[in-house]
């Protein structure tokens, strides 16, 4: 009760009527602030994407192993090539390094998003048969200024979600370092999303340089080549922005 003359509420008697609805309000009002805060938190979360890392079953592909700038199986029925890693942040192991150039059987964990497919190699050897028909030539598409993020490939199509960003800045210059293959992710013209693999001159591997241009917005201008299924781009100029 609260004394009328002094203001004081005794603890041990019923709330009063006033402080009742005082009391509901602040609950009421806290409340919906809770609500409000986790609301804004969920929409301000990146888009997990479409990437799928299946690790319940390994999957085969035969095809021919080629190597620059990176490690990919050319696969027999002459779909899109397969980027080969290892487990973790590394490229592939030695048992594919070492049959480059050679037809082979490539088992691992698929990942893969928009049609994009990289095998985590679990073990490859080498197939004796016919030779594969020659790798065929990059077609050039010119000079490009693109705007867009550099990624780490494997996290990007399923190894983490989401797998882009300045929050994944530090894992995806860990993995670009240890051979995981870069790629630059951007929005066209029409806003459709578009990828190219990031390579340095004449099909060596991305220069550490444009490492400053991973996990964020940034301008990048080089001659874009289409080659096994994929784009690629040989960056000539990278530009951080803040």
């Amino acid at each position: 009760m609260i004394s009328k003359s002094e203001g004081i509420y005794v603890i041990y008697r019923p709330l009063p009527a006033t402080l009742i609805t005082l009391v509901l309000a602040a609950i009421g009002a806290f409340g919906g602030l809770l609500l409000g805060t986790a609301a804004g938190a969920a929409l301000g979360q990146r888009d997990p994407g479409t990437g799928v890392w299946d690790l319940s079953a390994t999957e085969t592909v035969s095809g021919m192993i080629v190597a620059e700038p990176y490690p990919m199986l050319l696969p027999d029925d002459g779909s899109v090539g397969v980027l080969l890693v290892g487990v973790g942040k590394v490229g592939p192991p030695e048992n594919v390094t070492s049959i480059v150039g050679l037809n082979a059987s490539v088992t691992g964990y698929p990942l893969e998003r928009h049609g994009m497919r990289m095998l985590e190699v679990q073990s490859a050897e080498r197939v004796d048969r016919a030779s594969n028909a020659a790798r065929p030539a990059a077609s050039e598409l010119g000079e490009h200024e693109i705007t867009g993020e550099i990624l780490d490939s494997k996290c990007y199509l399923g190894a983490m979600k989401p797998g882009n960003g300045l929050g994944h800045r530090a894992c995806a210059i860990l993995c670009i370092r240890g051979g995981i293959p870069p790629m630059l992710s951007w929005m066209d013209e029409t806003g459709q999303a578009r990828y190219a693999l990031v390579m340095g001159p004449e099909g060596s591997r991305m220069a550490e340089a444009h490492l400053e241009s991973v996990g964020r917005n940034a301008p990048l201008q080089g001659r874009l080549y289409e080659r096994d299924g994929w784009l690629w781009i040989e960056p000539t100029i990278a530009k951080h922005r803040p």
